[in-house]
């Protein structure tokens, strides 16, 4: 267990744990009140991005904004199992780059007309099956912070009566999907699908470049929340970018971050359109004009939608 107590010079003992001044609003009254059982903390200073209403403050949001925490990501070489992962990829799972080129030019050449650039495919390790269970699927892997395969995402490429796969998994509404992680990102880009983020990815240029998230579907978990947080210290732009027809999902992610990022937006997309359906260019100018969220207008965006 890491001793978060050693990261504050001056602490004093309360019955649930400690209390130290809290670095997120600079206080100096003391106010960051630490749980030792549970730990979590949160500052009781109402106007603090760690107050308890804005969720308080965990471990790796704490080292993160420290600058203790690890933050570089990237996917591995070679893929395997992570342990602890309840979810595999099936056994006919193989990577485009590894399948001969008479099986794989197809679904470059489709992926590719749907703005996915080859190289990127490779990055990703994106696969395909070509038997079994899910024959006919493009396999999209996701990596937790070892790079070990937690959970998978599945887009028809034959005659499937399903357009697209979620796998059942335990750890699904605790797993964000990025390919790059900038060590100090001005801005967040917060998307649904796999397939959505790698039509946005573009040439990886450092901090200013957005890091764009999938969170895998229209809804936002508090796991989910804290990853993104901890890069809150350098943030100061948070877009949501969900597809089309989920737009009343985009507001209650909006209020997940009010009061801790100074600029929360919602960008507007068609209703029956998503990222990949119009391409990187077009979304990304959407992107840039999204609307700032405000609390106050929550009725407006809802009626809206």
């Amino acid at each position: 267990m890491i001793d978060v107590q050693s990261y504050f010079s001056v602490v004093k003992e309360t019955n649930e744990g400690w209390r130290a001044d809290c670095p997120r609003c600079e206080d100096r009254e003391m106010k960051l009140y630490w749980n030792t059982e549970k730990q979590v903390g949160c500052c009781h200073h109402a106007s603090c991005p760690w107050y308890k209403d804005h969720g308080g403050v965990t471990v790796g949001r704490l080292r993160a904004f420290l600058g203790k925490g690890i933050f570089e990501y990237s996917i591995p070489e070679v893929i395997k199992a992570a342990p602890e992962a309840d979810l595999k990829l099936p056994k006919e799972f193989e990577t485009l780059e590894e399948m001969k080129p008479g099986d794989s030019e197809p679904i470059y050449d489709y992926l590719e007309s749907r703005g996915l650039q080859r190289k990127l495919l490779n990055m990703a390790k994106v696969g395909y099956c070509k038997k079994g269970k899910f024959w006919g699927y493009i396999i999209f892997p996701v990596f937790d912070e070892e790079g070990n395969v937690i959970y998978w995402q599945a887009r028809r490429f034959k005659n499937r009566e399903k357009k697209w796969h979620n796998p059942t998994s335990s750890l699904k509404s605790e797993i964000i999907y990025r390919i790059h992680s900038p060590r100090r990102p001005k801005s967040v880009v917060i998307v649904e699908s796999i397939i959505n983020l790698l039509t946005l990815e573009t040439k990886h240029m450092g901090s200013h470049t957005p890091m764009l998230v999938s969170i895998l579907g229209s809804s936002l978990s508090d796991s989910q929340r804290d990853k993104i947080l901890m890069y809150e210290r350098h943030v100061t732009d948070l877009i949501i970018a969900l597809d089309g027809d989920a737009m009343r999902a985009a507001v209650p992610i909006a209020e997940k971050f009010l009061g801790i990022f100074p600029c929360i937006r919602i960008a507007r997309f068609p209703d029956d359109k998503d990222i990949n359906a119009l391409g990187r260019e077009e979304s990304w100018d959407r992107i840039r004009k999204a609307e700032v969220f405000k609390k106050s207008e929550r009725t407006r965006w809802m009626v809206e939608a």
